[in-house]
């Protein structure tokens, strides 16, 4: 399949767009235009189908010879990570936003539910990912207080549904972002890491809290600024898990070449810094989360990139990274986090497109993500690499389709590093070069 797979990713990225947009989000998710009416009923579907061009694994050896002829986790279609090829209801949005009329115009809201089958609904039939309420009284400051997106990455920040080209996450914004919260679990954990249970939703990019925000405009510059003071906790709690708080800030600047609002056309760049704290086994770690990019968009040409790094709280997934299906497996998996704040993790993109006709544009992606890059993780330390070849169709002002096939690659960075007792080293080897590549067909419909 995979020698078929590469020349009909290409054809149909040249073959098969939603119309890319490069707007300020924080303003367009977080204020209602003037005219907006008291509420307004929204949201989207995205189907998609995903099939991983993977064999089981072979080669194993030692303890966990055991998991020989299983497909490991990244093999597997999420959330529930069952097939190798599965086709969901990705996304199933309802939201409702307005104005608060006749009250006081000053105030707008933002809700939205999910019903897909993703992270953010991984134990939960559906979620409360958005609700918001921002204020618009002070001079030069919009306060939004609720959940809603974090000021950070533009990868993470941008709408789905109507700003994100491919279907599938970058692997650092993923990793870095797109945060998973462990409890501690009994058990023996591999050297540098501890060992847990992911809890509840994924965060989505998303938390609980307070952002002050604006955008000033002049002439054709316009600069911008959001700082947001939030929980750190799951988003299925209210409450926060400990007495510290997350700070997040973002800084911005774009030179607007034309239009207004999610539909402008312009060149922007961006910078941004996450920290706070994590309570994990009833200790206190660091976590912090800083990155930048810019993005273009100009006529039919569009190109964007970002850079982020991690210090603490580095997430490295399932050890072994399989289901434990038969329960006679050993060790048993267990998912695996990097503690401490000199843990760190870092990665970029590059991405780019061209649209060529009126409804069809091609698209191209490269994006690295190095986990574990200190000298105290060498044993565990990965590098992952995909190439996203792509495109979309747009069917009509509500209903586009999008294709992506991935070349997803991994390395173990330091083999040297780790012991060949009990074939650690070889079974580390065999799991990176099983990683298969990935095609992706979704639809998204805007009601």
């Amino acid at each position: 399949m995979k020698r078929f797979a590469l020349p009909l990713a290409l054809i149909s990225g040249l073959a098969i767009t939603n119309v890319s947009h490069a707007a300020d989000w924080m303003s367009v998710q977080g204020l209602e235009p003037a005219n907006a009416e008291a509420y307004k009923i929204w949201g989207f579907l995205q189907p998609t189908y995903t099939y991983i061009d993977s064999k089981p694994v072979t080669g194993l050896g030692g303890s966990i010879s055991g998991y020989n002829g299983q497909q490991q986790i990244p093999n597997l279609v999420g959330p529930d990570l069952e097939h190798t090829s599965n086709i969901q209801l990705f996304r199933a949005r309802l939201g409702m936003r307005g104005k608060l009329k006749p009250v006081d115009d000053r105030i707008n809201y933002f809700l939205l539910l999910e019903a897909g089958r993703n992270g953010v609904t991984r134990d939960q039939s559906v979620v409360l990912s958005d609700a918001s309420m921002t204020f618009s009284y002070i001079p030069g400051m919009h306060l939004r207080a609720g959940l809603f997106k974090l000021p950070t990455g533009e990868e993470a920040l941008s709408p789905v549904h109507v700003d994100y080209n491919y279907i599938n996450f970058t692997s650092v914004t993923d990793g870095l972002l797109n945060e998973r919260d462990m409890t501690a679990k009994a058990g023996t954990a591999p050297a540098g890491l501890a060992i847990g249970n992911v809890m509840g939703s994924l965060s989505g990019f998303r938390d609980i809290g307070v952002e002050a925000f604006n955008t000033f405009r002049h002439n054709r510059w316009e600069f911008g600024y959001a700082a947001m003071v939030s929980n750190g906790n799951n988003i299925n709690f209210i409450t926060d898990n400990n007495h510290h708080k997350d700070f997040t800030g973002r800084l911005q600047v774009s030179y607007i070449f034309n239009g207004a609002g999610p539909a402008r056309q312009d060149v922007n760049a961006f910078i941004w810094h996450q920290e706070g704290k994590r309570t994990f086994n009833g200790s206190d770690y660091n976590r912090m989360r800083e990155g930048l990019g810019f993005k273009y968009l100009k006529d039919n040409l569009r190109f964007s990139g970002e850079a982020m790094r991690g210090a603490g709280m580095i997430y490295n997934g399932p050890n072994p990274p399989f289901n434990d299906i038969s329960g006679a497996n050993t060790p048993a998996p267990n998912d695996t986090i990097a503690l401490q704040d000199y843990n760190k993790a870092d990665g970029w993109y590059l991405e780019g497109g061209y649209k060529f006709l009126p409804q069809w544009r091609a698209n191209l992606k490269y994006d690295v993500y190095h986990r574990l890059t200190n000298a105290e993780q060498a044993a565990n330390q990965r590098n992952f690499k995909t190439i996203t070849i792509g495109g979309e169709y747009l069917l009509s002002k509500s209903t586009h389709f999008t294709m992506t096939y991935e070349i997803r690659s991994a390395e173990v960075a330091n083999p040297l590093a780790i012991s060949t007792t009990n074939s650690a080293r070889a079974n580390a080897l065999a799991i990176a070069d099983n990683l298969g590549n990935r095609i992706s067909l979704q639809m998204t419909h805007i009601f």
